[in-house]
């Protein structure tokens, strides 16, 4: 086959499987996520400022601003979280095509701890995380078309709203930052950086400040109550928990199960080997770790803790594609990869991957 052929074999494996994983992980599940409220991926964007300025609440009282009842505000989170995997489905995509398009660069994009985590798990891909991802996403998109400060700038609202709607978010600052400095002169630097700094550390001081509490999620169920929604478990109860009953949970009742994490964690970094983003930049990779790694200390969902941080890494290293040459991957290896593994956001580190999922139906 010759290397245009290759090419276009590729390109076509590529953007079929993103759009078989957004239909699976969005579509298919539309009609059931526009008409049921989900306590945690529905409850998560619907938190306001019912009891006063809290943690986690800007989203959720942007949406009731615009919608009073609780069946309208479910079907717009839904539409939200719809649309912003599309784009960052759409951004990924278009930097794929930006690539050399090999098969190292289809175990990245398709790799079950980046895009391909979002319909293996669909309890879990429906977060917050998606605003800070898509804005990643953007902001490496315009990166790698040389007009980053351009598109810096456009992602800074969509990072804004992330992180004063979940300050976890503010573990993506760091992704931010390493675009803006490798990207743009120093001059027109130093105002990203500041509007970036100065959001994180809003975002930081909101949460020390106001975070939740017993009272204020009380009177956040009541206001959901009032609007039809009566079901205050899940994402809302969990702002009312103290630190000290999650990391007691944590290490009491999930370990030592939970270090079998550390297999998909190993085995997500394959791809980022495979195109020699790593070790090249491993001073930005530490600090992405570095940044996300009192997740793992304080809350359970260790999977998408994982998908956090090789999404950011992925998207840093397809920012940076034209200056990586990726390893000669073959194809089966990269189709092996891609389809025979996969993994939980929480409880159950290791799940089968697409291939036997797909063997499953004919079974079941």
């Amino acid at each position: 086959m010759t290397l245009a052929g290759r090419k276009r074999l590729y390109t076509t494996i590529t953007v079929a499987g993103l759009v078989l994983a957004f239909c699976v992980g969005y579509v298919l599940p539309l009609d059931r996520r526009l008409t049921t409220f989900d306590p945690w991926q529905t409850g998560d964007w619907l938190i306001d400022f019912s009891a006063g300025p809290v943690r986690r609440g800007l989203l959720g009282e942007a949406i009731f601003f615009f919608v009073s009842d609780g069946s309208s505000a479910v079907i717009v989170a839904t539409l939200l979280q719809t649309s912003l995997a599309l784009l960052l489905f759409l951004f990924v995509g278009a930097l794929y095509l930006q690539s050399d398009r090999t098969p190292a660069w289809i175990m990245l994009v398709l790799s079950p701890a980046f895009l391909l985590f979002l319909p293996l798990d669909t309890l879990a891909n429906a977060r917050k995380e998606l605003i800070a991802l898509t804005a990643l996403a953007g902001a490496a998109y315009s990166y790698r078309l040389g007009r980053a400060n351009v598109g810096l700038w456009l992602a800074f609202p969509l990072f804004l709203a992330g992180v004063f709607s979940h300050e976890g978010l503010i573990v993506t600052a760091p992704a931010f930052a390493f675009l803006i400095w490798t990207a743009i002169p120093r001059r027109g630097a130093w105002p990203l950086l500041i509007a970036y700094g100065a959001a994180t550390l809003g975002s930081l001081f909101l949460a020390v400040l106001r975070p939740g509490g017993a009272s204020a999620v009380g009177t956040i169920c009541e206001s959901w109550t009032s609007r039809g929604i009566d079901d205050c478990s899940g994402s809302l109860s969990t702002l009312g928990v103290p630190l000290e009953v999650m990391t007691n949970h944590l290490w009491n009742e999930l370990f030592p199960t939970y270090w079998i994490y550390l297999f998909p964690a190993g085995l997500a970094v394959i791809p980022l080997f495979a195109v020699r983003f790593l070790p090249r930049q491993w001073k930005v990779s530490l600090l992405v770790v570095a940044a996300c790694a009192p997740l793992f200390f304080i809350a359970w969902d260790y999977g998408r803790w994982l998908f956090l941080i090789t999404s950011q890494l992925s998207l840093l290293a397809l920012a940076r594609s034209k200056d990586l040459r990726p390893l000669r991957v073959p194809l089966f290896g990269a189709g092996l990869f891609v389809l025979v593994w996969g993994m939980d956001h929480w409880a159950e580190p290791i799940r089968h991957g697409v291939f036997v999922r797909f063997l499953n139906l004919f079974v079941s």
